[in-house]
């Protein structure tokens, strides 16, 4: 199979699953129990402060309802918690707990220690014009 005559979205998903596939495989051992779905907010938690429900909906192109789903498994099993904005006492900002930023750090080593061996071979400047595009992508696909 010739990748370079796939399509372009054919081999961004197909890379991505490889990429999804390496990462549960490298933290395996940790025992977390999570969906991809609550992982991916449990990340957004981690690396946004004052972060409420619309905006991690908006940062994970889900629906509100949804996030409020994975908020609420985050919330049950003590990874995050709700706190309320005290700018607009309407709103409840999640707030990552003790323990939800202990898993984070621990997945953050091992992906680190995974995209080190995802880049052998890879050259800095390459690296940097492949996230450059990737950024651009992204950005662009959200003006449609």
């Amino acid at each position: 199979m010739d990748k370079k005559k796939l399509p372009v979205s054919l081999n961004i998903a197909l890379t991505l699953r490889a990429i999804e596939h390496a990462f549960k495989k490298r933290i395996y051992g940790l025992n977390i129990d999570l969906s991809s779905d609550a992982f991916g907010i449990l990340m957004i938690v981690y690396f946004q402060e004052d972060v409420i429900q619309q905006d991690i909906a908006d940062m994970a192109k889900k629906d509100k309802s949804a996030v409020l789903k994975q908020i609420d498994i985050l919330e049950s099993k003590g990874l995050v918690q709700r706190q309320v904005n005290v700018q607009d006492r309407r709103e409840k900002m999640i707030v990552i707990t003790d323990e939800g930023r202990k898993i984070i750090t621990e997945i953050i080593d091992r992906e680190s220690e995974m995209f080190g061996v995802l880049s052998q071979g890879i050259e800095k400047c390459e690296m940097d014009a492949f996230l450059k595009v990737l950024f651009l992508l992204r950005d662009n696909a959200g003006k449609i």
